[in-house]
């Protein structure tokens, strides 16, 4: 099949002109910056200039390293140890690497290889976007992104809302051959990726190298005294100070990439040489941490090591380091030197040789390193004698379950505020449908979002009117203080809203769960919540506010959704106390204890509720309720028929 003679479907652009058209064919087509280069022509590396030692990782070469560099006696061509530089650099880096996009999603194809297209001069790759595209383009217009052509795969990037539409094209057959398409996580080759075949040499002489210093029996990787390594030596590895670091780093990852798992190379690899190499500051070789982080022995004996500063880069590093070797360092000769590395390293047992700490002390320094979580503390309510805090949730909660409206009508005034923050893990998810429509995630929205404003619900009418678009709950009895946790602190300097001063408010915060019956979507289940309130004192008003105080603030927060195969709840009725049968086989329960004025305060929300005088009111709380104010407000629906008319404030 011959590819298209103009540019691919929905692109509307011409095929590049000139020199930059000249590229790889099928490769991921990027404009990309010069890179600094130092004054060997290297790729720059912000290494510091200079060195010690002779021979070594910090050394330079005799002198100045100026007579080597144009071709003194002993030198390697310039042009050869560029070239050798510059396959290192290759093989590190692998290139330049593109920021991520979010809103793309990658793609494998597999089947290119067996079709009729692989004749064409970029193996078919260009007529097969064309292929997709135009095949994917149903509804609306799809554009592929990056794609490259690596092996028996074609990899593309698509908008992540276009997915489906391109995996609808799985089984299709192009250019007689079947195609499989998959999504996938893996990160898109690179042209970069390719290792030129100077690169590839060069890897296996430096693996030749690795495989020549490990010691299987002791799992030592002794890198010592790299200097005078024939290979390394030949390839003009050491010419430069620039030169070492560089190949002491494709070393280490070469090394590193011998393993394909963590636990294998912690295993294969569990001490480590650098001696006699002239290092004069861990700096030079700091790839060792990031490659191999976890080893247990390590050598820098007979290098130019001064000061703890010039280790202080591996500071909290090697976590798992017991044996240090710093003999025939500068360092030694500080009198500070093994307390300072003992903090530094916390499973440091051995320096030098000599035994500083305990496994008992470093199993303390590890404890210290990792602290435990805070405990959880069982409810805390400080709201004062008055209890507020105590009875309003009581109130609260049961009155969201049935009779939203009522609820907000005593407890919201117009300037009230309410917010909802779902933490759903998919906006798709489909439990979450109908919170994610006012969700105030501010994080997720941004400040400048106009719906950060939007939803922000202020005023009762407007927040009743939105509560009954939620799904209908059930919250645990409070009888049950091991499904709640509650907190309650004093909050000051409220505005008063008699606008004279500061008023003292509540901050009250619950966490628990509930059930939930979503009856337009079929669902039910359980969700865990949190509620912050912020309760002040109610406004002055004619008539006068049903409760003394109001809820300034109500923040509540959605986390895990867990199904149920059954119906949780039924839909609340308005203005109807819920009909829960209760159970005869009631063991007695403990006299609760209060003081007066708690009694008086629930007394007063019962007559409140029921119309009942104080006289009867007390005594539905007294008998079976024991003072527990669901319990009474169950047992006087139950009684309600057989009740006198003199139990009643306005039959008195």
């Amino acid at each position: 099949m011959a590819p298209p003679t103009g540019p691919r479907a929905g692109t509307g652009r011409a095929p590049p002109r000139g020199p930059r058209a000249t590229g790889g064919g099928g490769g991921i087509q990027k404009r990309r910056a010069n890179p600094r280069t130092d004054r060997d022509g290297d790729v720059s590396m912000d290494a510091p200039a200079g060195g010690s030692g002779r021979g070594g990782l910090a050394s330079g070469g005799r002198g100045r390293g100026s007579k080597d560099a144009r071709g003194g006696r002993g030198a390697v061509n310039s042009r050869t140890a560029s070239r050798v530089v510059q396959n290192l650099q290759n093989y590190v880096s692998g290139g330049p690497v593109g920021k991520t996009q979010s809103n793309m999603a990658t793609l494998k194809i597999l089947g290119m290889s067996n079709s009729k297209a692989t004749g064409n001069r970029d193996g078919g790759l260009r007529s097969l976007l064309t292929f997709l595209e135009r095949k994917a383009s149903k509804d609306k217009a799809i554009t592929i992104g990056k794609s490259i052509l690596d092996g028996d795969h074609v990899w593309i990037t698509v908008r992540k809302d276009d997915v489906p539409e391109i995996l609808r094209l799985n089984g299709f057959t192009y250019a007689g051959a079947p195609l499989t398409i998959t999504e996938t996580t893996e990160r898109m080759p690179r042209p970069e990726d390719k290792i030129s075949k100077a690169a590839e040499e060069t890897k296996q002489k430096l693996t030749a190298v690795l495989a020549a210093r490990y010691n299987p029996e002791l799992k030592l990787l002794d890198l010592s005294s790299l200097g005078t390594d024939p290979i390394l030596s030949s390839m003009g590895t050491f010419d430069s100070k620039d030169r070492a670091e560089k190949a002491f780093k494709v070393l280490v990852v070469i090394a590193s990439q011998q393993y394909k798992t963590a636990a294998e190379k912690r295993e294969g690899i569990q001490a480590v040489s650098l001696a006699s190499n002239g290092l004069n500051d861990v700096l030079q070789v700091f790839t060792l941490a990031t490659s191999l982080p976890d080893i247990k022995r390590l050598d820098l004996s007979s290098n130019n090591l001064d000061s703890l500063s010039k280790i202080a880069k591996w500071q909290h590093r090697f976590q798992y380091l017991e044996e240090l070797h710093l003999t025939g360092n500068p360092i030694t000769t500080q009198p500070d030197f093994v307390a300072e590395l003992i903090k530094w390293f916390p499973s440091l047992q051995n320096i030098n040789g000599q035994i500083v700490r305990s496994p008992q002390e470093v199993a303390e320094a590890l404890k210290g390193m990792h602290p435990t979580p805070l405990p959880q503390f069982p409810s805390n309510l400080r709201d004062g004698e008055a209890n507020v805090a105590s009875i309003f949730v009581q109130v609260f909660f049961p009155m969201f379950d049935t009779d939203r409206a009522r609820l907000a009508a005593e407890f919201y005034d117009d300037d009230s505020w309410f917010s909802i923050q779902a933490i759903a893990n998919s906006g798709r998810n489909l439990p979450w449908k109908t919170y994610l429509k006012y969700s105030r995630n501010v994080h997720k929205l941004g400040e400048k979002n106009p719906a950060t404003v939007q939803r922000l619900f202020t005023g009762g009418n407007l927040i009743a009117d939105m509560w009954k678009a939620l799904p209908s709950t059930q919250h645990p009895s409070m009888e049950n203080p091991g499904a709640w946790l509650i907190d309650c602190h004093t909050f000051p300097n409220l505005a008063d809203p008699t606008g004279h001063g500061f008023a003292t408010g509540l901050l009250i915060t619950v966490n628990g769960q509930f059930e939930e019956s979503d009856t337009t979507e079929n669902l039910y289940g359980k969700r865990t919540f949190t509620r912050t309130f912020i309760l002040g004192p109610s406004k002055p008003s004619n008539p006068p506010p049903v409760h003394p105080y109001r809820v300034i603030s109500d923040q509540l927060t959605l986390h895990d959704w867990t199904p149920a195969e059954t119906p949780a709840v039924q839909a609340p009725v308005a203005n109807q106390v819920p009909q829960i049968p209760i159970t005869i086989a009631v063991p007695p329960a403990e006299p609760v204890v209060l003081d007066d004025a708690t009694k008086s305060q629930l007394i007063q929300e019962v007559m409140k509720r029921t119309g009942m005088t104080a006289e009867y009111s007390e005594l539905c709380l007294s008998g079976t309720a024991n003072w527990n104010f669901d319990m009474a407000l169950k047992s006087f629906e139950e009684q309600r028929a057989n009740l006198p008319p003199t139990a009643f404030i306005n039959a008195v």
